[in-house]
Parts: C-alpha cells; sequence; structure tokens
C-alpha cells in the first residue's frame, strides 16, 4: 500500500489488543519513549471501529486471551473483507500457540507484522519491535507525539511577568514543548526566543513547575499561537508525567471517536470453532483419499 502524505509525516499508529503484563509495562513504555505513537485497545469489542479511523495502522493481537485462538483466526481473516480494515498491518502475539498452529494463521492469514512470543528478555522484546515498527515506516517524520488539549479545558500555562500573571490555553503538548492560545487583546506578552523561567504547567490534576523558550509565534486563522519548547533541565519525573498525559489524551480521543457506533458482537468463538471442525474434517476427507 502506498504511504499517504498523513503517514509520511505522523507516521502509523500502533495498537495492541490485549498486552500481557510484559508488553504493557516494559515493551510498550520503550515503544513509547522512542516516540512512537502506541495505544492500547482494552475491548476487543471496540478494536475494529477504531480500526477503521485508522487506516494503515499496525496491529499486535494477543491471541492468548479473551477469545479462543480460531475465533481470533476468524477475527484477523474477517479483515481483509473490509476496504478500510484490509489496510490494518497484523502482528500476532502468543505463548501457546503450537508450531502446526503457527503454520496454520500463516499460510492461510495475512500477518505482515509476524508472530511473536509474549514473553522472552525485554531487551530482546523491544529490539524486535523496534525492528519491526522500522520496517513498516511507523515513525514518520514527526519528532514527538503530541496530544491535543483543546477538549481538556484545565490544561494551561500560567507565569508571572513584571508583576503581571499570564494565562495560556493550550492547544497540544508533547514532551519537549506545548503550544497554546496568546490572547487577542494582549499577544505581545512574548518574544521569540524568550525564556521563560518558573511558570506553571497545568495538565489534567497535576500541575508542574516548568521553565520555557519561546520558539515561535505562529499566525493561525484569526489567533496567535504560542509555540514553547520546555528547557533542557527540565526533569525526568515532569517529562514521565507528561507522557502519561498525552496518552490519556489520545486514550479519551480513541474511545470519543467511536462513542455512539455499534460495538463488534460477532460470535468469533462458535465461528472459529466452526471452521476448525470444518478443517479438520477436509483434512481426514482428503487423508482417507
Amino acid at each position: 500500500m502506498a504511504e499517504t502524505q498523513n503517514e509520511s509525516v505522523y507516521g502509523k499508529k500502533i495498537f495492541f489488543i490485549n498486552p500481557n503484563y510484559t508488553f504493557r509495562s516494559m515493551v510498550i513504555p520503550e515503544l513509547r519513549n522512542k516516540e512512537y505513537e502506541v495505544c492500547i485497545i482494552e475491548n476487543f469489542r471496540d478494536a475494529k471501529n477504531i480500526l477503521r479511523k485508522n487506516p494503515g495502522s499496525i496491529l499486535f493481537i494477543n491471541v492468548d486471551a479473551h477469545l479462543s485462538l480460531f475465533g481470533w483466526f476468524i477475527f484477523i481473516d474477517d479483515l481483509k473483507d473490509d476496504p478500510v480494515l484490509k489496510t490494518i498491518i497484523v502482528g500476532v502475539l502468543s505463548d501457546r500457540i503450537t508450531d502446526k498452529e503457527k503454520q496454520f494463521f500463516m499460510e492461510r492469514l495475512s500477518i505482515p507484522a509476524g508472530m511473536h512470543r509474549n514473553e522472552g528478555h525485554t531487551a530482546k522484546l523491544t529490539e524486535t519491535f523496534l525492528d519491526i515498527l522500522e520496517m513498516h515506516k511507523a515513525k514518520g517524520r514527526r519528532q514527538y507525539v503530541r496530544a491535543n488539549c483543546l477538549s481538556d479545558h484545565s490544561s494551561v500555562l500560567i507565569w508571572n511577568e513584571n508583576n503581571k500573571m499570564h494565562q495560556v490555553k493550550l492547544v497540544d503538548i508533547s514532551v519537549m514543548g506545548a503550544a497554546a492560545v496568546l490572547p487577542s487583546a494582549n499577544s505581545n506578552i512574548v518574544q521569540e526566543k524568550m525564556i521563560v523561567r518558573g511558570a506553571t504547567l497545568k495538565i489534567g490534576t497535576k500541575q508542574f513547575i516548568i521553565d520555557f523558550i519561546v520558539y515561535a509565534i505562529h499566525q493561525r486563522d484569526d489567533k496567535k499561537l504560542l509555540i514553547t519548547l520546555f528547557t533542557p533541565e527540565t526533569v525526568n519525573g515532569i517529562k514521565d508525567s507528561i507522557q502519561e498525559y498525552v496518552y490519556s489524551q489520545l486514550h479519551e480521543h480513541m474511545l470519543f471517536s467511536i462513542s455512539g457506533e455499534k460495538s463488534d458482537d460477532k460470535d468469533y468463538n462458535q465461528l472459529g470453532k466452526s471452521y476448525h471442525e470444518a478443517s479438520n474434517s477436509e483434512r481426514k476427507g482428503g487423508a482417507a483419499k
């Protein structure tokens, strides 16, 4: 599939369904630290609706949970029949699948992101998945994953200058900086290359004292946008909290994007059971001949 302009800039979104503890607590955080946009789909019944909003994305499924192995076979096989879902790049995670079952999957399904074990040395697993993401050009030209903050009315940047308090509403944020709307009546409160020290950054329920550099001021429609970079001295604990906020916003937006849509109610386990039984019958019939 040809790379779209959006993919070349923003890369591909990466989704995990049912990640186990190793992936959830160690591998996925490492991928996020490398600034890949990795989201977790907690309910597989939401997966197809979410994936339709994100054509060309990468999906890893832990087939050891929620459905039977052949239930997941039907789930993956279904993707090819949908004009958007057939663009999804699928990978499979399992510690239970036998070599024979693995061969069955590989011969009958499109699994371009491969089949992998759920457990192992964390560094080795991470390296393997970084290689897969690089192979599928998941990064794009964007250096840092950003979250839109417009729906979070509490997300603001506050500082004092010459005994006057300034407050600006955040537009988006990454671990490296934030964009905010400058007040139209007083948009000259900052200048490019200015350093502001001791500002208060409020995101979600948390707030931090932070220094920032005015990187640029952009005109966008009828508004002026303040583009900031957090100073290199910003401690890792604050960056970790910002990253946590970024992913909480991305997860919230992901679920909001499918609100009101009908959940996937297909009985994959029953369909998988019927398919497996039919396949066994065919093999036995062929052997008898």
